[in-house]
């Protein structure tokens, strides 16, 4: 797990990041130093993750100062939800297959019929791969819009 133990969003990927001995979600840094372990592909999923989440309008900020600090972890490889999260957001089909989620369960957030589903009684999101060729800005926004957060500009 990385990140808040008791976080209340679980994001679920298939792969860990390059993280050294002394790396801490909680030190100042933290996000820069990750990125800069394991180069651009991390920034474009901690990116994805920060607008996904994030309460202000300035979702690079909270990218940077924020995110795995207050209320966001990420799984890897999990056989099992979070018990702590209320919210999880499954990342890829390689994460529900780990997590032996059947997306035939799931129902689409929008009319459109995107690759994003979630569940019909509980806050669990089938979503693409956090990258943005998979999941642009527009897809952000209607994840977010079911979340009950605000589009982002």
């Amino acid at each position: 797990m990385i990140g808040t133990e008791h976080a209340s969003t679980c994001f679920y990927l298939p792969t860990p990041p390059k993280l050294t001995e002394k790396w801490n979600h909680l030190d100042t840094g933290a996000t820069q130093a990750l990125i800069e372990l394991n180069g651009n592909h991390w920034r474009k999923i901690l990116t994805i993750m920060a607008k996904i989440v994030v309460n202000e309008q300035d979702w690079r900020q909270y990218r940077d100062v924020h995110l795995l600090k207050r209320d966001e972890s990420i799984a890897i490889e999990a056989k099992k939800l979070s018990s702590n999260a209320t919210r999880h957001i499954i990342c890829g089909k390689e994460s529900t297959d780990a997590l032996m989620l059947n997306s035939a369960e799931f129902v689409p957030i929008d009319m459109q019929r995107t690759t994003l589903l979630k569940h019909p009684h509980q806050a669990i999101y089938l979503c693409p791969y956090l990258d943005y060729r998979q999941f642009p800005n527009k897809q952000i926004n209607l994840l977010r819009h079911s979340l009950g957060l605000a589009a982002l500009n």
